[in-house]
């Protein structure tokens, strides 16, 4: 299983790499960020596990990750 994730945030954060249990942490429930994982939008700390540990990311040491925020307006 992949055990760090490369952050690329589109906010005004630096990017960073940490391992995968401080992902534990975040709000995959925010309704205006979203967390994608190689090219995949999650919803949970278990759907980022299901990607880590997936034969497709076997030979990878980490895992890219985008935080986008969302646009609202009207």
């Amino acid at each position: 299983m992949v055990k760090r994730l490369n952050i690329k945030s589109s906010c005004d954060q630096q990017n960073q790499t940490v391992k995968i249990e401080e992902a534990k942490d975040w709000n995959f429930y925010d309704p205006l960020a979203l967390v994608v994982v190689e090219n995949q939008l999650i919803h949970s700390y278990e759907e980022l596990l299901e990607i880590a540990s997936s034969d497709a990311f076997k030979d990878k040491e980490s895992l890219d990750v985008q935080f986008m925020i969302t646009c609202t307006g009207g």
